[in-house]
């Protein structure tokens, strides 16, 4: 597995890297398409923002999730998580997304997520500091942008 190594401090750098991608030709290393993974990105920023209903989170990642959303937030994210069958489903579609339409829905998002002075709690991790929620979507994106590569 080919996966670049990235860090954001803000959401804004992230945004730029995800445009950036948008404006090349690119290559994706893993399940997901490119348009997949920015629809993914958008999606888990609107439930975020409450713009989605949130999933049924199970239990067990309810408990947990408050106890290592510090690790989390500090990053960086690893590949290899699998989500449980219930969240895969919300959060990833199984059909391709044209790039640009999932980057228009992300921008929105994004311009959603900025326009919060708070959110509403994150059903996996709790409260969290609109600064916190920042840092979590750094990661996210370090993680998923990470599958992508510009082609040669």
């Amino acid at each position: 597995m080919n996966h670049r190594s990235l860090h954001f401090e803000t959401l804004n750098e992230a945004m730029a890297e995800a445009e950036r991608l948008a404006a090349t030709d690119v290559v994706t290393t893993g399940s997901y398409s490119f348009g997949q993974i920015l629809d993914h990105l958008g999606r888990t920023i609107r439930m975020g923002t409450g713009e989605m209903d949130p999933p049924k989170v199970p239990l067990l990642l309810k408990l947990f999730g408050p106890l290592v959303r510090g690790r989390i937030i500090k990053g960086p994210a690893k590949p290899g998580f699998k989500l449980p069958s219930v969240l895969q489903d919300y959060f990833w579609s199984k059909d391709d997304i044209p790039v640009d339409s999932a980057m228009q829905q992300l921008r929105a998002a994004h311009q959603r997520f900025a326009s919060m002075p708070t959110l509403p709690r994150n059903p996996m991790f709790g409260a969290l500091s609109h600064e916190q929620a920042e840092q979590l979507q750094c990661r996210h994106f370090e993680l998923h942008l990470g599958f992508v590569n510009e082609a040669s």
